[in-house]
């Protein structure tokens, strides 16, 4: 089915709207601000929820962006937008429109109505679907803890799990080859696990991870192909399923694994500290041939 979707004739034939966007046009800084901006105006507005049905508007401008957020009783609304300020090498406008969970839902989720981005590029604006986008499946997480603040007045657990399985299913899907793009796809989805009040000392494990992880992209194709492999396992596959399972215990049984999630996240944490300190050794012996090649070639015997 992979290949089918992505193979040229089929993206010939999906309509504009329905095709995924290119996922390296939002790398850039600019788009990362865009996006942080607008889950923290989710979240802000989240906490603000009085625990009922009520309708209401939010707005936040700033010199590069603008950033609209509405809920209604039928929608959740949000629209994101640069302004001429921006200094995003490509200018664009986010709309994502959801049902409330009660109105249309799959598996206790509000179904998604739209969620396309529109962007200028090379004279014209081109319009394309952000739904499976890792870089927004932050926002489409908050959006959906949104929908059940004004609802109940807290998240329901299990259908929060439900969406973070689904944000799992999707790193682990992922097809990026390229370390740092992983780990941002990563931070996403540590972030969406932040919101269950996870222990600080896992939480600021998870954090070393990837700031360790970090130190080594640099210089990731040195590795070998069983080193590399290692660390995309780790963090595609490895510590979201460690997380998914540890969150689906009850209270009393997170707190008697807590102790070994951290010391399991301890491990992995030693074993990015030894290709660190392997890709270091590398750097000395390559640093060593370099001089050595340069003292033979330019050695001149005094006459």
């Amino acid at each position: 089915m992979k290949e089918l979707t992505d193979s040229p004739w089929f993206k010939f034939l999906t309509p504009a709207h329905r095709r995924a966007v290119d996922e390296h046009l939002l790398r850039d800084e600019a788009t990362n601000k865009l996006i942080k901006s607008a889950e923290k105006l989710i979240d802000h507005l989240t906490k603000k929820a009085p625990g009922y049905n009520q309708k209401r508007s939010i707005r936040r401008k700033q010199k590069d962006m603008i950033i609209r957020l509405k809920v209604n009783h039928k929608w959740i609304r949000l629209q994101i937008a640069d302004t001429k300020y921006s200094v995003s090498p490509v200018q664009k406008r986010i709309n994502i429109v959801c049902y409330r969970h009660y109105v249309k839902a799959n598996n206790g989720i509000g179904v998604c109505k739209e969620a396309t981005i529109h962007y200028y590029k090379d004279g014209k604006w081109h319009v394309r679907s952000i739904k499976q986008s890792p870089s927004f499946q932050g926002v489409f997480f908050r959006v959906h803890r949104l929908d059940e603040a004004f609802s109940t007045g807290a998240p329901q657990t299990e259908t929060s799990l439900e969406w973070l399985s689904k944000q799992r299913e999707q790193l682990r899907s992922s097809t990026t080859d390229q370390l740092p793009y992983l780990l941002e796809e990563s931070k996403r989805y540590f972030d969406s696990v932040n919101q269950f009040s996870i222990d600080p000392l896992i939480q600021n494990r998870l954090e070393r991870l990837v700031e360790q992880a970090s130190k080594i992209s640099t210089d990731f194709d040195l590795l070998d192909y069983e080193e590399k492999h290692i660390v995309k396992r780790m963090f595609k596959e490895d510590i979201p399923k460690l997380l998914n399972t540890y969150l689906s215990l009850s209270l009393k049984n997170q707190l008697d694994q807590k102790e070994n999630i951290f010391v399991t996240l301890s491990k992995m944490e030693l074993t990015l500290l030894d290709y660190q300190n392997q890709l270091e050794k590398a750097r000395v012996e390559k640093m060593n041939y370099l001089l050595k090649l340069q003292e033979i070639r330019y050695n001149r015997k005094q006459l």
